[in-house]
């Protein structure tokens, strides 16, 4: 049945028009009928009394039921729709407008839930908007706009569960970009992201459409190869995206074009792994040995590499606590003139008095503890030991000479080391001059550029630079003669073989002959026997360090040699 549609008189007069016609209407009329018929009316009530009263019934009755329709027509109606567009809006239904027909004491509430459904309407599809950026957020990587490892676990379940119905393996990639952070410390956090960004689209350009690609932390990202059948065209797609990486990338923002190499690792599924983050797992453990290997290299995970794995977090465990609670020692070498005896230097050794082990010499944990990234740590442990031992040995009026302290690669490409160094000199009151830092030649190897930036520095402070195991890597003449160390240190290896090896003289005697071109001081190391010494003496090399001369020793019995020492006869000049 269809509603009555309300005419447009409003409330207040629909009632007053009701209560008129349902009881001011009668007693109008009952006015009239008295001033008509007078006395003849009373007879006639009297007579018909229950008549008249009837009709009075009869007449509220019918008064109160127009009022009751006018109610419904004017209160019922409208707010029948008024809560109809409530609870749609509760309930955040879609609803039109009211568009309300009249004008009426309703029409304000219904503006304003008009207004109402539109800014509900509004809101909503901000939300909409606001949920779709939230999503790509936690999906995507803000850089590079590629997946994030959330999104690729997300993939691999899918692409696992179709794989274990159809009987097909998976292949994790994880890609690592060789020496980022040296390229980004050199050149600026903004051209190393255009970088990353530039890269990423490269190999998920050398992708197949069926692959997938996310980005994982910092230089790293993460490659799911479906259909993959036979590790051989796993390789190949390895190969592949290596010399995607090495081809030149240009950068089109910073104006820089610049050539990197990576590392993959490979883990397959499911034999490697049966849910994503094991997976990722073997895949992160197997590009750890493909960077140790080398650069330009992609390594299949293998079961061993786990082992690998529990020994190296056992390691940085125990050098972790060596470190914290002080098992670690300086041990002093004296360097002497051997002309004279005369001690000149001396160089501290690390030690490791390990708990059960006993007193470790640095071959038996230094790599370890540059894979787990303690280096530059103990560095600054062995470099304030040193200073508060030779602040010591001065205060007490021995003369040791200059104190050699050696430098992992980290911490000879840290910018922050001039400050260190600078502090440690002030705070122990010591000279530049009474210091000096022992390099490795492979440092120079493996990072050309920093390594003289950071010497640079070091001058700056009034350091010297020694070239420690000169004659076991691959510095060239034009290196040495741009860095001119103080210093070259002749490795033991080398010495070992004097004077009876014609191959080691003549390697020593050229050596000697290039340093003394470029005015470099030279030292020669592992000086073990009298003929060593003569021999090198002989060849004006009088700088001489080994067991001939004195044995490593710990910090009290090397002050108590330095106080007692004379030059032995055999030290004497011949």
């Amino acid at each position: 049945m269809t509603r009555f549609r309300p005419v447009s008189l409003s409330l207040r007069p629909a009632l007053l028009l009701a209560l008129a016609a349902g009881l001011l209407l009668p007693a109008l009329l009952w006015l009239l009928a008295e001033g008509l018929f007078g006395a003849q009316l009373g007879t006639a009530i009297e007579r018909h009394r229950a008549a008249v009263l009837l009709m009075i019934v009869v007449q509220g009755v019918a008064a109160a039921a127009l009022t009751l329709r006018v109610l419904d027509q004017r209160l019922a109606w409208p707010l029948d729709r008024l809560a109809e567009q409530a609870q749609a809006l509760a309930a955040m239904r879609p609803v039109p407008a009211l568009q309300w027909p009249v004008d009426d004491e309703f029409t304000p509430l219904a503006r304003g839930l008009d207004g109402l459904r539109t800014r509900v309407a509004e809101l909503q599809s901000e939300l909409r908007a606001s949920d779709s950026r939230l999503h790509r957020a936690a999906m995507y990587d803000g850089l590079t706009g590629l997946p994030n490892r959330a999104l690729m676990a997300e993939l691999f379940g899918h692409e696992a569960a179709s794989a274990r119905r159809a009987g097909r393996s998976l292949a994790l990639l994880h890609l690592g970009l060789d020496r980022f952070r040296t390229f980004n410390d050199t050149l600026g956090r903004g051209v190393g992201d255009e970088l990353l960004k530039g890269m990423g689209h490269r190999i998920a350009a050398a992708l197949r459409d069926s692959d997938f690609i996310c980005r994982g932390a910092g230089d790293e990202y993460l490659l799911l190869l479906s259909g993959t059948e036979g590790w051989d065209r796993v390789a190949s797609a390895a190969e592949r995206l290596l010399r995607a990486v090495e081809e030149p990338l240009e950068l089109p923002h910073s104006g820089h074009v610049v050539g990197l190499s990576a590392g993959i690792g490979i883990a397959m599924y499911p034999s490697d792994g049966t849910d994503f983050e094991g997976l990722a797992r073997a895949a992160a453990l197997a590009l750890d040995r493909s960077k140790a290997l080398g650069r330009g290299l992609y390594s299949f995970y293998q079961p061993d590499m786990d082992q690998a794995l529990r020994r190296r977090i056992d390691a940085e465990r125990e050098l972790a606590h060596a470190l914290e609670h002080g098992e670690f020692q300086l041990h002093y070498q004296p360097l002497v003139d051997a002309a004279s005896g005369r001690v000149v230097g001396c160089e501290a050794l690390l030690r490791w008095l390990h708990p059960q082990r006993g007193l470790l010499a640095p071959a038996a944990f230094i790599d370890g503890a540059r894979q787990c990234g303690l280096m530059c740590d103990i560095d600054a442990w062995v470099l304030d030991a040193a200073c508060t031992d030779l602040a010591h040995w001065l205060h007490v009026g021995l003369q040791p000479g200059r104190l050699a302290l050696n430098l992992s690669v980290q911490q000879a490409r840290n910018p922050a080391l001039s400050e260190t160094l600078r502090d440690a000199l002030g705070r122990h009151r010591l000279a530049p001059n009474q210091l000096e830092l022992e390099v490795t030649e492979d440092a120079f190897t493996h990072e050309p550029d920093g390594v003289p930036r950071a010497l640079a520095r070091w001058r700056a402070l009034g350091l010297a630079l020694t070239i420690d195991d000169f004659g076991t890597g691959y510095s060239s003449l034009s290196q040495l003669k741009r860095l001119r160390p103080e210093r070259l240190k002749i490795d033991c290896s080398l010495v070992r073989g004097l004077p009876d090896d014609a191959g080691d003289c003549a390697l020593a005697e050229a050596m000697l002959g290039m340093a003394r071109a470029l005015q470099i001081e030279v030292v020669a190391e592992g000086v073990e026997t009298a003929a060593q010494r003569q021999w090198l003496l002989a060849h004006g090399c009088p700088r001489q360090q080994g067991h001939l001369h004195g044995q490593p020793m710990a910090a009290a019995r090397f002050e108590a040699w330095l106080a007692g020492h004379a030059a032995p006869a055999l030290l004497q000049p011949a």
